[in-house]
């Protein structure tokens, strides 16, 4: 029997991780370390591919996910990425025949390098193999800019086809020579006319069995900050969170996006009848209390998306859906029924609150009225929302910023997601950041809290910390619950931030108003100790006197108000 070890790399940059910047989610160790925070999503890919190989082949699998181990660890007290990564493997009793580390995007880049070299250094006669992103899409600068030898294949695209057919090779290195989804050093080295790998997708999803979730322990990838921190999840009080994917591809254009890369445009689907028989087993035999949506394109066949949400409220689940949204489609009918299955929190795509950059920017032609109209709709239904927005798009101007910022604020979501545009290998964005000479620094390894994108309208530095004064003034100074006199919905955004960021002191000078304006004169105190604590702090000082808030915040009303009755509110514009 041969022995399959899938190594999940952690998602961010290591530097991220032990030295967190100022406005990134952070938790603190048992010795009071303070670390960023990391999300622990299903590694969907490898449980996919480890239920296809077992399907046809006799093939024990085990898998590593260095996010839960980082998370899960007591202390942290590592240099270096490869430091931690060698001790959590060096005891394994697990001997693999093949080593296959698996990886999205850039952030995990060194660390995906690192899980390789780990790999050779402990399993000497195991073949070392890497897929996902950026495999895909950075395969000559592995071998050719790093020499990395440390993998001896890389694969194109899914993984699911040319892993069973490794596994089954009689001569494997031939095999890795011969086959086109195959990526080797002597494949880019020795191809004068270039090496071009092809794709070997799966047309029929239902070829693939029911997702091996036994590779994963729930109860440790339960704790995952990114969708605990779901409105949704908080209310129930649920962890049991599984991933599924219905379909792959995606037909749209979205320069800032590289998923086609992996999974190309055409659509492809589980059939209605798998996707039911999927639900249930979860449902049965995990215990599932959230299904979590990974489609890149969910929305492509409404009448599926209808028959889907009757599968979820008919197995009493809670749904969440981090992408795969398409505004246009969440017209009242479909937000109706997402409501009648139980849904209530969505993540809606706005990206930018400018239509010029949304159009020849980010080649995404929507317009700010949809956007408005579906969270409007939304708010009127009772279902939360919250939108990811991007900026420092290359082709962006300052102008476009100050002008999204305002149209923003007539969006009325919960809450805001501003993230830096990050120039992601593979995608249309990081061509054109190449061809113009706007990238400023290393692009694998970095991530969307750090700004890249240097162009003849601004810095990264003025990217990275209008994204921040953004945040502030969006989700804080201009509130939408708020401003809609929902305070309780308010101060479940803010309640959710000081989750991960227990000294923010701009959430504790708005529970204050609040508290106060629900008549919660304890949680008041409570909060308005916060803020004393945490207000002197000189990172938070400067941007209290950057916004002109009072002291008090009992007094914000006012300065609020003037602000609203001007149309002026924007401080951010003096940036």
């Amino acid at each position: 029997m041969k022995r399959v070890l899938f190594l999940i790399p952690m998602h961010v940059e290591f530097e991220s991780f032990v030295n967190p910047i100022f406005n990134m989610r952070t938790f603190a160790k048992s010795d009071g370390k303070i670390f960023s925070t990391l999300a622990t999503d299903l590694p969907i890919g490898p449980l996919s591919m480890s239920a296809y190989i077992k399907k046809f082949e006799d093939v024990d699998v085990k898998l590593i996910d260095f996010n839960v181990e980082a998370m899960l660890a007591p202390t942290f007290n590592y240099d270096r990425f490869y430091d931690f990564c060698y001790d959590v493997m060096k005891d394994l009793s697990f001997v693999p025949d093949i080593v296959g580390v698996s990886s999205l995007f850039g952030p995990s880049f060194f660390n995906f390098i690192d899980c390789a070299k780990v790999a050779k250094s402990l399993f000497k006669d195991a073949l070392v193999i890497g897929g996902g992103n950026i495999p895909t899409n950075s395969y000559k600068y592995i071998y050719n800019d790093l020499k990395c030898a440390y993998f001896d294949a890389l694969c194109f695209g899914e993984g699911e086809k040319p892993l069973l057919a490794l596994l089954r090779a009689p001569d494997v290195r031939s095999y890795l020579e011969e086959s086109n989804s195959w990526i080797t050093m002597d494949k880019i080295r020795n191809s004068p006319a270039g090496f071009f790998p092809v794709h070997d997708f799966i047309e029929n999803l239902d070829e693939i069995p029911f997702y091996d979730y036994g590779l994963v322990d729930i109860t440790r990838h339960g704790l995952n900050p990114l969708t605990t921190g779901f409105k949704a999840v908080i209310d129930a009080g649920q962890k049991q969170s599984y991933h599924v994917m219905t379909s792959r591809g995606c037909p749209y254009f979205c320069t800032f996006c590289a998923s086609h890369r992996v999974h190309g445009r055409k659509m492809r689907y589980h059939s209605l009848e798998r996707v039911r028989e999927d639900l249930v087993r979860l449902k049965n035999e995990c215990g599932a209390q959230t299904i979590i949506f990974q489609d890149d394109h969910l929305m492509s066949d409404r009448e599926r998306v209808y028959e889907i949400l009757r599968m979820v409220k008919e197995l009493e689940f809670s749904a969440l859906f981090q992408n795969g949204l398409t505004l246009y489609a969440l017209d009242r009918p479909m937000l109706e029924a997402f409501y009648d299955a139980g849904v209530r929190h969505l993540v809606l795509p706005v990206e930018s609150g400018s239509e010029k950059v949304l159009k020849e920017q980010m080649h995404k032609p929507l317009k700010i009225k949809i956007s408005k109209r579906v969270a409007e709709d939304c708010r009127d239904l009772g279902i939360y929302t919250n939108t990811n927005i991007l900026i420092g798009m290359p082709g962006e101007t300052k102008k476009d910023i100050d002008e999204a910022i305002e149209n923003l604020k007539d969006i009325p979501v919960n809450w805001f997601n501003i993230a830096c545009a990050s120039p992601l290998a593979g995608s249309e964005m990081h061509e054109i950041a190449l061809r113009k000479g706007y990238i400023s620094g290393e692009v694998l390894g970095s991530d969307y809290h750090k700004a890249l994108i240097e162009t003849e309208d601004f810095t990264p530095e003025f990217i990275q910390e209008k994204r921040y004064l953004m945040n502030l003034e969006l989700n804080f100074v201009f509130n939408n619950d708020m401003r809609c006199g929902r305070y309780d919905l308010a101060v479940k955004g803010f309640d959710n931030v000081l989750r991960f960021r227990s000294d923010h002191a701009f959430a504790y000078y708005f529970l204050t108003k609040c508290y106060q304006e629900l008549g919660l004169e304890n949680d008041h105190q409570e909060a308005l100790e916060g803020y004393l604590k945490y207000k002197t702090n000189p990172s938070w000082q400067k941007y209290f006197e950057y916004f002109n808030l009072p002291d008090d915040p009992s007094q914000f009303d006012a300065v609020y108000q003037k602000s609203m009755n001007t149309g002026k509110g924007s401080a951010i514009e003096r940036v």
